[in-house]
């Protein structure tokens, strides 16, 4: 089971990851890329973005210690999750 998270806006909800330059776009509406696992039974969802992305594949797409520390994982709420995931994957129009 995933544990539940005390969000600020959404309340109680399941807790997700994203890497810090997910995170902090949130905030800045700024677009850096979306990639993510899918949702596991018992696993969190978790995102990177495009550097992360590239970092992976620049050095041998090794999940490990040094990836975790250039993505510097944060916690989110399942709702703020979908909403950065949407924000990010949202197409702009002209």
């Amino acid at each position: 089971m995933i544990e539940n998270v005390l969000c600020e806006v959404h309340g109680s909800k399941e807790m997700s990851f994203t890497c810090i330059h997910i995170a902090m776009a949130i905030d800045s509406k700024e677009k850096s890329g979306f990639f993510y696992s899918e949702a596991e039974e018992d696993l969190p969802q978790i995102a990177w973005c495009n550097a992360c992305e590239q970092w992976l594949l620049d050095n041998g797409e090794e999940w490990n210690d040094a990836f975790e520390t250039q993505a510097d994982f944060k916690m989110l709420c399942a709702d703020c999750f979908d909403e950065a995931k949407k924000m990010q994957l949202e197409t702009v129009t002209t």
